[in-house]
This record gives structure tokens, C-alpha cells and sequence, in this order.
């Protein structure tokens, strides 16, 4: 569904937002309850992300900003002029507003996103800063289809896919993923992508369980999306987040811990829980440089050009096919 009537196009591919209550029987019904992360964002759940990226402990977000403004000249330099820029999981207007000043007469810019409300603030956004700029939101699961990214053929079309999103796949999913993108792309597209790095335990450790309790928040208002929008009975404070790094797995787990034996229901469906059992929400990949080149490689693409901060906490890398 096209809507035009806007001072930016908005099409809207009517993500199947019903996946929420299958996703959560499903993911209940394993032997290891897990839930997808992408049903983290509901208007609440997107709010208390904005905040967590404003966390000093969450170094995450900031890093990549900084990297984009620092080395914006080069980025801009490497991605060349006229580029068609889509960027998928845009959420919030701040990623893209550190890639837009410095690039050379950007053609169009496509956010994509599964949120509509976020895909209007951001299209609104850009236009009061670019308002010859052509403007095309795109509502969508792109991790359910790509088929819109099938009319940018060639002119230098510029997939981003930043704030460290593909850590939150299993390497093989994100092989995947990324061998997708690279079949979409002809032989002047490239895709600029977040990396968060591997580092210190400690400050991962911090980045995920701050003080502050926002991050504690966000991965309990899981549990409010579900007493809301599928009748449930959960009570969220027989719950506590469980962040921690697995040296094995190269990952942040977020877990939901049952603080207590405990009956949940779902509509026509009851869940026992034990005391101290979890639910798995998200998975956060970290990488080392070279991990992140021979994951690429895998995926058929090269590592063009890379830039990280002094300490190497985070890398923006920009693949193209070969």
C-alpha cells in the first residue's frame, strides 16, 4: 500500500505484526524458552532503547556515531556521489543524520523499518534538513523480505545497516543475511555496516546491565507487550534481567530469569516456569576484525575499507561483491 499524499513516499508492505503471538508460543514451547529480539520494539520498547543508547556505560551507539562524524570526508569519499541510500532498521533519525551531511548529492534516501511511526519521524526529519531530497519510507520486516530493495538496481545503491544490528543474528544467520544484501547488489552497490568489536569483559558487562535499570526495563517490557496485546497474566516482577558475556559463544545473552516456580498463561496456552529458568531474548555478537572479514568473505563480499575509534571498540565497514 502506497500512500503519496505525504511530502515523502510511505509504502507500507503490512508487516505481519500477528507473528508476535506465534513467535511467543513457539518460542515458549521449546525445551530453552527464547523469544525474537525484534518484538523488543513496540512504541514503549523503542522509547526505552533511545534511552539506553544515551547511557554512558552503553558505549555502543556513541562509538558508531563517532566514527561516522569523524570519518565522515572518507566514508563519503568511498561511497561516492549520486549514491541511493536504503537503511534498513533505520529507527531513529540519529544514525543516518551522521551519514547525510557528508555525502556527495545522495540520489534518494529509503528507510526501512517495521515500526510506521518511526519511519515518519524519520522521513520528516531528513526532509527539514534535505528537503530537495527524495524520500521513500518502506514498512517492512526486512528480516522476512528484501523483496523491496529488488527495484534499486545498480546506480550505486547503498544499503546501510548500522548500529550493530547483525550481532544480534547466529553467525550462520548472518552469513546468510549478508549473502542476501550481496545478491541484490550490482557492481557499483555496497553496504556500510556496524560492527561492534570484541573487548574488555567488563565493559561489555556494564554496556548491558546499567545501573540506571533501563536496559533491565526494556528487556521486561517483553512481558507487558504480552499481557497487553494477548491477554496474559504475566506477572513481569517474578522476573529479573539476566545480561552476562559468553567467552564460548563471543555474545551478550539477555535473558528474562523466573524468580520463582511459576504458571503463565497465554491465552489457551499455560507455561510452567521453574525457579531460575529463562527466557533467551537476544543474542549480541561481537567480532574481531578478522572474524568480521572471513565472515564477510562467507557471504561473498570483501571489506573495501574499514574505520574504528583509537580504542577498537567499534568498526564501520564498507563491502562490496568482488
Amino acid at each position: 500500500m502506497k500512500k503519496t499524499n505525504l511530502p515523502y513516499t510511505l509504502v507500507d508492505l503490512q508487516p505481519d505484526v500477528s507473528s508476535f503471538k506465534e513467535d511467543v508460543i513457539a518460542g515458549f514451547e521449546k525445551t530453552h524458552k527464547a523469544l525474537p529480539a525484534k518484538h523488543f520494539y513496540d512504541k514503549t520498547g523503542s522509547s526505552l532503547f533511545n534511552a539506553i543508547t544515551k547511557l554512558p556505560e552503553y558505549y555502543v551507539s556513541r562509538t558508531e556515531m563517532d566514527i561516522l562524524h569523524d570519518f565522515g570526508p572518507d566514508i563519503a569519499e568511498a561511497i561516492g556521489g549520486r549514491a541511493h541510500i536504503i537503511e534498513l532498521g533505520s529507527g531513529s533519525f540519529d544514525k543516518i543524520n551522521q551519514v547525510l551531511p557528508f555525502l556527495k548529492s545522495p540520489a534518494s534516501y529509503k528507510p526501512v523499518d517495521i515500526s510506521i511511526s518511526a519511519l515518519q519521524d524519520t522521513a520528516e526529519r531528513v526532509l527539514e534538513r534535505y528537503p530537495d531530497l527524495e524520500v521513500t519510507g518502506i514498512c517492512a520486516d526486512y528480516t522476512s523480505t528484501l523483496d523491496f530493495l529488488h527495484q534499486d538496481r545498480g546506480n550505486n545503491k547503498t544499503i546501510c545497516f548500522l548500529g550493530s544490528t547483525i550481532g544480534n543474528f547466529q553467525k550462520e544467520e548472518a552469513a546468510a543475511f549478508l549473502q542476501s544484501l550481496a545478491g541484490e547488489l550490482h557492481d557499483d552497490g555496497q553496504i556500510l555496516i556496524g560492527v561492534d568489536l570484541k573487548k574488555d569483559t567488563a565493559v561489555l558487562h556494564n554496556a548491558y546491565n546499567d545501573p540506571a535499570g533501563i536496559t533491565a526495563a526494556f528487556n521486561l517490557n517483553i512481558l507487558e507487550r504480552m499481557n497487553k496485546e494477548m491477554k496474559a497474566d504475566i506477572d513481569s516482577a517474578g522476573f529479573t534481567h539476566h545480561a552476562f558475556y559468553s567467552e564460548e559463544n563471543g555474545r551478550i545473552e539477555m535473558h528474562l530469569q523466573s524468580s520463582k516456580e511459576q504458571l503463565v498463561s497465554l491465552e489457551e496456552h499455560t507455561f510452567h516456569f521453574s525457579k531460575g529458568e529463562t527466557i533467551h531474548t537476544e543474542n549480541s555478537h561481537k567480532f574481531s576484525i578478522a572474524e568480521f572479514i572471513a565472515l564477510a568473505k562467507q557471504s561473498h563480499l570483501n571489506v573495501d575499507a574499514f574505520w574504528t575509534d583509537e580504542k577498537e571498540w567499534f568498526g564501520v565497514f564498507l563491502l562490496k561483491r568482488p
